[in-house]
């Protein structure tokens, strides 16, 4: 059952990242202030201090203006960080852009020294998502161990996943380790699970 279901998600995802290369070449404004808007007062924003966010890679959508709009706000962003392959990931404070390093898989992140926090809020990167919040990743099970590690811990957070409205699917394949989202937020809609 385990390799059925490992083998959909690996030909979903190569569906998926194709389509997701074509709407990051179309779509042009990906912010939607007005959106955001809408999801801070659903989730209360005053009540949220510590928000991670994501630097987008590749045809992720782009994560420029929300981390600059999580900065406006006074709220202290956080990125995520892999310390340990096959574990949860870690979040580190972000100062600034001229202090980021290279890390895990080349991916821009906090120096090492940097302040570890565990986020109230947490945007995630989307390859698709359906209709009842569940997301497909890029396979390497860091975002679900991440949330799976906060549930044990007890800690109240509220998942997001960010990404085009066009990586909606009507069902993404998923096994017993994949955890729903709170939320999806694209350019043209915030759906809410």
């Amino acid at each position: 059952m385990k390799n059925k279901i490992s083998d959909k998600k690996k030909e979903f995802r190569k569906k998926q990242i194709n389509i997701r290369k074509k709407l990051y070449s179309e779509v042009i404004n990906v912010f939607n202030e007005n959106l955001f808007k809408e999801l801070f007062k659903l989730i209360d924003l005053k009540n949220i201090n510590i928000i991670s966010s994501f630097i987008s890679i590749n045809s992720e959508i782009n994560t420029l203006e929300l981390n600059n709009y999580i900065i406006k706000k006074n709220k202290i962003l956080c990125l995520p960080t892999v310390v340990k392959k096959d574990e949860h990931l870690v979040f580190k404070r972000f100062i600034n852009n001229s202090q980021m390093i290279e890390g895990f898989m080349k991916i821009k992140e906090p120096p090492v020294d940097s302040k570890i926090l565990i986020p109230d809020l947490l945007f995630i990167p989307c390859l698709a998502y359906d209709h009842s919040g569940f997301r497909l990743g890029y396979g390497g099970g860091y975002y679900d161990r991440t949330l799976s590690f906060l549930k044990k811990k007890k800690k109240q957070f509220i998942s997001v996943g960010y990404a085009f409205d066009g990586q909606k699917v009507s069902e993404v394949p998923k096994d017993k380790f994949d955890i729903k989202l709170d939320y999806v937020i694209t350019e043209k809609k915030l759906y809410s699970f």
